[in-house]
């Protein structure tokens, strides 16, 4: 994503990109991600894949009950 920011030339603050990202997501995902401790935007946007990841697998899990 931080390739993405300097190819489109975006210049802002970390804390800025941050919080766009976290504005934009589904509220499921950010609700579980803000309560996660994160070092810099790549590293949130890891967690952010991981959440998603676990939000998927449990409703196939739940579509797949009797």
């Amino acid at each position: 994503m931080e390739l993405y920011i300097i190819m489109a030339g975006i210049r802002e603050e970390n804390n800025s990109t941050i919080s766009r990202l976290l504005s934009g997501l589904n509220f499921e995902i950010r609700d579980k991600v803000e309560l996660l401790h994160y070092r810099d935007l790549n590293n949130l946007i890891q967690l952010c894949i991981k959440v998603k990841k676990q939000i998927l697998k449990k409703e196939s899990s739940q579509n797949q009950s009797p």
